[in-house]
């Protein structure tokens, strides 16, 4: 419940910044993206991670092995759209009580070049 209200946060952020929301929860095999979001020409793939208590920050829970998870299903969607000619970009928003963190560009793609 906590990760649903995040990304309904989340949205709302994305949506006030002028994105436009492109899906939400998607699905492919090995991974799930929180949300996609169109920013100008950019595709945007966006990990959304609610904290409770200080500790790990939502940028330091996206390791290496979700970023390759989230990279592929990136990949999945860009190329199950017909969108392999965007540009794709990584965004991680992080939300701890009422702060809201929007951190663009968080990690570099991570997989094989196409």
């Amino acid at each position: 419940m906590r990760g649903a209200l995040g990304e309904v946060r989340a949205e709302q952020v994305l949506l006030e910044k002028g994105y436009e929301i492109l899906a939400r929860n998607v699905a492919s095999p090995g991974a799930e993206i929180d949300l996609i979001a169109c920013d100008g020409a950019a595709i945007v793939f966006v990990e959304v991670k609610t904290r409770t208590r200080p500790g790990v920050t939502g940028r330091e829970a996206v390791t290496v092995s979700k970023q390759k998870r989230i990279c592929k299903g990136a990949m999945y969607y860009l190329m199950r759209n017909g969108l392999m000619n965007r540009q794709a970009r990584f965004d991680v928003i992080e939300i701890q009580g009422e702060r809201v963190t929007h951190i663009v560009d968080a990690f570099p793609y991570q997989g094989p070049a196409y």
